[in-house]
């Protein structure tokens, strides 16, 4: 099974309560410090674009350097989780491997907003970027671009570039994003940006991500995210009871995540 899956867990710093059973990929100017088992910057690589891609050097490195028959990836602050109201632990890697084996893509529960998913980029961040990569959709990929569209009306977006699916199809999706990226790599001067906005292929990503998963119908396995390890888990759940305002809220935002 070990050479079926693997589950990738970003780090770009030290980290513990990482499960045995994922391996951690360094990524950012530290990677060498983060005690990973593989780095980002070897191989056929990206990663001296971190600083505007964000863990999608860590896709690329897995896309153009691994072989297995289902990849995933983590991050080092969050990982999938059960969706059970008060979920210790994180999915193993053979528990990932049933669900994938049966037909289903596991994503993270989606995140709810107050607005459209166009108008929160336009909040938090430049949407001229975004009206540009709608553009660049429409040209390269028309196709995708009515689901590109309906992502941008909803008021759901899957976050986080987080994923378990089989290495077909991710190495298909990679093919699709980082075409897509590099033309808005030459249309976006990241030069002018502030060190937050230049993230700003990993931010569009996450929007193109949903617009892929919608044109190609995937069945979806919901899985919860919570940080890293069984500690992160008790820390967001049972600490939140010394506030009851605090875990009313918790608890009746976990209720709805599992409608």
């Amino acid at each position: 099974m070990e050479d079926k899956i693997k589950l990738f867990c970003v780090t770009h710093k030290p980290v513990s309560n990482i499960p045995p059973d994922r391996t951690l990929i360094g990524v950012g100017e530290k990677r060498t410090e983060t005690s990973a088992a593989v780095t980002d910057d070897t191989g056929d690589n990206i990663s001296r674009k971190n600083a505007n891609y964000c863990e999608l050097t860590a896709l690329y490195w897995i896309w153009k350097n691994q072989t297995c028959e289902y990849v995933g990836l983590e991050h080092y602050r969050r990982l999938f989780y059960p969706r059970r109201l008060f979920s210790e632990y994180p999915l193993t890697k053979d528990e990932i491997y049933g669900i994938v084996k049966s037909g289903s893509v596991v994503l993270p529960v989606p995140m709810r907003l107050p607005c459209s998913t166009y108008e929160h980029y336009r909040i938090y961040h430049e949407i001229d970027d975004l009206a540009l990569c709608g553009k660049i959709v429409k040209e390269k990929y028309p196709a995708y671009y009515g689901d590109f569209e309906r992502v941008m009306r909803r008021h759901w977006f899957y976050t986080a570039n987080m994923f378990v699916m089989p290495k077909a199809l991710m190495d298909e999706y990679c093919l699709w994003l980082f075409d897509i990226l590099r033309e808005a790599e030459e249309r976006i001067d990241v030069s002018v940006k502030d060190p937050y906005q230049a993230r700003v292929f990993g931010f569009l990503s996450e929007r193109l991500f949903n617009a892929w998963i919608l044109h190609k119908g995937l069945k979806v396995y919901h899985a919860d995210l919570f940080d890293a390890g069984p500690v992160g888990a008790r820390k967001k759940i049972w600490i939140a009871k010394e506030n009851k305002e605090a875990y009313v809220k918790l608890l009746v935002k976990r209720i709805l995540h599992m409608v």
